[in-house]
């Protein structure tokens, strides 16, 4: 997948400093692993720190297989959700380094379900202000303006957004989408606020 692989095995000792915040760079066209081995699941909240996108996925210890994934873009952040039996692997692929920052904690949060019904496609936010999102047991990514970011999302996963302190459904996966697509989310986003009556 990449030139060089930079794997990170933390032991138990790292509980006593699992929430602070670490800043790590990544080489241009390189790749870094995480794995918490001790946690039965944990959290990892990431911050892009660049002007570059980077491509974040949760893989299979055992067979490699991507579990899911999407991209991070330019002063974006997200929470990840990893089993123990999966690691967190995030890919650089720009010619420059790119900076974030990740912290990350055990939770108790209840395992996400697995199922071989993924769909792979694009949310992208054409507009100018970033949306944040909540994509439960999964991840809550920012996407960042002008930006696209892939992800890897099970049939029937709901993607919600906040609206007045209140988290509303904005889209729901189905069949209808399919393998490549390209949804924009600021549009989706004013149709679902016209349907609830937000404003």
């Amino acid at each position: 997948m990449k030139n060089y692989i930079f794997a990170i095995t933390l032991s138990l000792s790292a509980i006593q400093v699992q929430a602070q915040e670490s800043r790590i760079t990544i080489p241009a066209n390189q790749s870094m692993e995480i794995d918490y081995p001790q946690y039965e699941l944990y959290e990892v909240t990431l911050k892009n720190k660049s002007l570059k996108g980077i491509s974040v996925a949760v893989l299979s210890k055992e067979n490699k297989e991507q579990i899911r994934g999407f991209g991070l873009g330019t002063k974006g952040d997200v929470d990840v959700l990893v089993e123990a039996e999966n690691k967190l692997v995030l890919a650089n692929d720009n010619n420059s380094p790119v900076s974030l920052s990740l912290k990350i904690r055990e939770t108790q949060i209840e395992k996400v379900e697995k199922t071989t019904e993924y769909i792979s496609f694009t949310l992208r936010n054409n507009g100018a202000k970033s949306i944040p999102l909540i994509i439960p047991s999964v991840m809550n990514p920012n996407l960042s303006p002008f930006s696209n970011s892939g992800v890897d999302l099970k049939i029937g996963q709901k993607i919600l957004f906040k609206q007045n302190g209140k988290k509303h459904l904005l889209l729901e996966v189905d069949r209808s989408i399919k393998n490549g697509d390209v949804i924009n989310v600021g549009d989706l986003l004013k149709e679902r606020k016209k349907e609830l009556g937000l404003k």
